[in-house]
């Protein structure tokens, strides 16, 4: 079984970010997009999925979408942080930090 995680954290304020509204897409060697899992961070700013994969689904790509417009209340820029990456393996763990404010973000690969 695959696991999937993220944790995003607020700069403004150094605190977690929770209740962030995030779609993960599967999109499959035709380009072809189809909703793979929704979810919110929760009270701690995390995520976590299980997914049983096949071996077709470690030749997608996947799209996660973090709505990040929607958690800041006052003016932002940046609405959505879209982040792409593969889940090649079945069994292993995937781990994607995000640091996010309401003009930037930093995010990166953590095993």
């Amino acid at each position: 079984m695959a696991t999937f995680s993220s944790h995003l954290l607020d700069a403004t304020n150094g605190l977690h970010a929770a209740n962030v509204e995030i779609i993960i897409y599967q999109i499959n060697e035709n380009g072809e997009k189809k909703v793979f899992c929704e979810t919110k961070s929760d009270e701690g700013g995390r995520i976590l999925q299980e997914f049983e994969l096949s071996k077709d689904d470690c030749k997608c790509e996947y799209e996660m979408v973090c709505k990040s417009g929607n958690y800041f209340s006052e003016k932002k820029v940046i609405s959505e942080i879209i982040i792409k990456f593969r889940m090649e393996e079945q069994n292993k763990k995937y781990h994607i930090p995000i640091i996010i404010s309401k003009n930037s973000f930093t995010v990166w690969w953590s095993q």
